[in-house]
């Protein structure tokens, strides 16, 4: 019981002070699809991704996302295209995202420029019945507020560009352009009285150093996100440190700042890794700490779990069994 009074409590407060609905992944370095449209066949290849996300472990009700992304560029290398599928679990509710991206890329010297639109739609479903305890419903105990569930479908659009290259990425987007509300009969609401699917504005970079030929090499990587609501207009920050050894094996940490901390003094501490297990597949897996009150409830932290898969083009040669994508 002590923990469903928890989870509630957390759920309140988290729809109070972030307003934030869309995942957030530790290993967003490697989940580019999911953040930006304008990413899709910047591998150069057909690649399948796929990730799962247990936040808060030990808190009943606490966040489990997981996502599946497809991309590749088309025979006309200008174009790409890319599929995103993502489910989300939060306390009483659940949702299914599909989203379809394009992209059309400009080759500029060794870099290209991306532009990116996607389109899709997000089906929420709030299972109000769960809200009473198992052992409370055994006794006979119900409520009228919480016998009905609620479901909505909800489209959207957005937009992105990245601009990369072999060594260094740069990407800003909008994965949500119309504020829908929540509720039943697609709208668009700008009220705040309404709950609805609030704008995220999201910017991305990375860079790696070191020689081609260097065992190892140093990539700083950051993340930040703006989402309407948040406390003082202050976007959320993730800052990322990680080195590559022998074009095999990525061992990074991040530092997390989040909305709803007073002092900003951060939230978590992530260690990650990826493994290329061959030149086509990867894995990787990373561990949050909180560093707020809350690590006294969530005990056994937050985990990504990550794997990867890149089809071989029969038209690319890969000049080392070591090749790895940087991003």
């Amino acid at each position: 019981m002590k923990k469903h009074f928890v989870a509630a409590m957390l759920l309140m407060c988290g729809g109070a002070l972030y307003a934030q609905q869309d995942a957030h992944y530790s290993l967003y370095m490697f989940n580019g699809l999911y953040l930006n449209p304008a990413y899709a066949g910047s591998h150069e290849v057909l690649d399948l991704m796929a990730i799962y996300r247990h936040q808060w472990a030990g808190i009943d009700g606490a966040p489990r996302t997981g996502n599946g992304s497809i991309h590749a560029p088309l025979r006309r290398n200008q174009y790409a295209l890319g599929l995103t599928i993502s489910g989300d679990r939060l306390g009483l509710t659940r949702n299914f995202t599909a989203t379809g991206a394009f992209a059309f890329r400009i080759p500029v010297k060794k870099s290209k420029i991306s532009l990116g639109i996607q389109a899709g739609g997000t089906y929420y479903s709030q299972r109000n019945g769960e809200a009473i305890p198992a052992e409370l419903q055994a006794q006979g105990y119900s409520d009228a507020i919480y016998s009905v569930d609620r479901n909505v479908f909800i489209p959207n659009v957005g937009a992105g560009i990245y601009v990369y290259g072999k060594r260094y990425y740069i990407g800003l987007s909008a994965p949500h352009l119309l504020p829908m509300k929540l509720d039943k009969g697609a709208a668009v609401s700008l009220s705040k009285d309404i709950a609805r699917q609030y704008n995220h504005y999201i910017l991305t970079a990375g860079y790696v150093f070191g020689k081609n030929t260097s065992p190892v090499k140093f990539r700083p990587s950051f993340l930040m996100k703006y989402v309407q609501g948040l406390p003082k207009n202050i976007p959320d920050f993730d800052g990322s440190l990680a080195l590559l050894f022998v074009d095999r094996f990525w061992l990074g940490a991040t530092y997390r700042v989040a909305a709803g901390t007073d002092n900003r003094t951060g939230t978590a501490a992530i260690v990650w890794f990826e493994a290329l297990i061959t030149h086509r597949l990867r894995i990787g897996y990373g561990f949050d700490y909180a560093l707020s009150g809350l690590n006294k409830f969530a005990k056994y932290g937050s985990h990504d779990i990550m794997i990867g898969y890149e089809f071989n083009n029969k038209n690319k040669r890969y000049v080392s069994p070591r090749y790895v994508s940087y991003f």
